[in-house]
């Protein structure tokens, strides 16, 4: 097996398309999810593992550990950010009785540099890291109490955003149009309960999660949502795509339609990022473009697959073909791949409902791979699975 998609939360729809794509660039696809999962449901993928309903880091690992050991996959992708953290946690050494040292390595190889791992995920290290590296970013600061938030917010001025740094899909994320909003927002982010529910996860093995990260404050731009969407590979960009938001689900959430396109302000920042992180695999960056005309700032990183890289081969960046050259030893020379023409798309699965169509747009629906429409439509198809109590077929 080549790849071994490794994902946990359910209604991600970027990983759950990857099986078709990678299969389509000649690679074999296993997945390790819980069975309701949409990842499940894909008529490409090889095998598929059963997560276990167990949050317990040490039940996760087992289940990990016998689908590598099964599959013997080259490279491990990790669907979501969940996925993402307990990769690098086990890349790190956590639960190494169970993750041995073969296990490990094939984890390590699928992620970046391990002294790295804080920047690639958490957006209070991501922007340190950018601002370091010269790329612009908004103005923000970390801040521990209600009235580091007040004094920083003032210095901004409003609105500002108060952003926990471990979150995503627009959760975690308040707009604070004044004082009272924002003491309001820090005081639900940090209830009294926090310590309490800490030492409950980590007597439940479920640690791993960090539910209390750090807090920021960042300023308010008017602008536009956008994503640049990348492979790399040991620290080299190979290839992205720009995502301009056109439609969004709602203020803060993810987009229903993009417009694809390429944006070299853009690569050259997600340049830096790969290679300061040492990244491998498929990941996202998110960037506001102001309206004033200024550079694009970056937000964040998303460390996982996107609903728009599949869509890369129809301006002329196949990815999926790059990455399958790298996994089976190959290189790729020359430039990185951008995209040769733009494209107007209604993603999935935002395309099964007509009322988010636009005039001239691409309407995204995966009819070669039926369950993941009937997993979004409600007549979903649990596939026979392998238990992680057993060996895959």
């Amino acid at each position: 097996m080549d790849i071994l998609i490794f994902s946990i939360e359910d209604g991600r729809f970027g990983p759950a398309r990857f099986p078709q794509m990678l299969h389509e660039a000649g690679l074999s696809v296993a997945a390790l999810c819980p069975g309701d999962n949409i990842l499940a449901q894909s008529c490409y993928l090889g095998g598929c593992h059963e997560l276990p309903p167990s949050r317990n880091i040490r039940a996760i690992a087992k289940a990990l550990a016998l689908a590598i050991s099964t599959e013997q996959p080259r490279i491990v992708i990790p669907g979501d950010e969940q996925a993402v953290i307990l990769l690098q946690a086990f890349a790190q050494g956590r639960c190494a009785t169970l993750i041995g040292p073969k296990a490990r390595a094939i984890i390590a190889a699928s992620l970046g540099d391990p002294s790295m791992f804080a920047a690639s995920l958490f957006k209070s290290d991501t922007i340190a890291l950018a601002r370091s590296l010269g790329i612009a970013v908004p103005l923000s600061e970390t801040v521990h109490t209600p009235a580091a938030a007040q004094r920083a917010a003032g210095n901004m001025g409003y609105p500002v955003y108060l952003k926990q740094s471990f979150s995503w899909a627009g959760q975690g994320v308040v707009r604070c149009e004044d004082a009272a909003v924002l003491r309001a927002a820090f005081k639900a982010a940090r209830p009294r309960s926090a310590m309490l529910r800490h030492l409950a996860r980590k007597a439940l093995g479920r640690d791993w999660y960090p539910a209390v990260t750090a807090m920021d404050v960042q300023s308010g731009i008017a602008g536009t949502p956008a994503m640049f969407s990348v492979l790399a590979w040991k620290g080299r960009l190979i290839g992205g795509l720009c995502g301009v938001r056109l439609a969004t689900v709602h203020a803060s959430g993810p987009s229903t339609s993009v417009h694809l396109r390429h944006d070299q302000t853009m690569a050259d920042a997600a340049g830096k990022l790969v290679a300061a992180l040492g990244l491998t695999g498929f990941l996202s960056f998110d960037f506001m473009i102001p309206h004033d005309g200024g550079k694009p700032l970056l937000i964040e990183c998303n460390p996982r697959p996107v609903p728009v890289h599949h869509l890369g081969r129809r301006i002329g960046v196949d990815m999926a073909e790059a990455f399958a050259r790298f996994v089976r030893g190959g290189t790729l020379d020359g430039e990185p791949l951008f995209p040769d023409r733009d494209l107007d798309v209604v993603l999935f699965p935002h395309a099964l409902n007509h009322a988010l169509h636009i005039e001239g747009c691409l309407i995204d629906i995966p009819d070669e791979d039926p369950g993941l429409i009937r997993h979004v439509t409600g007549r979903t198809v649990t596939r026979e699975i392998h238990s992680p109590t057993r060996l895959a077929a």
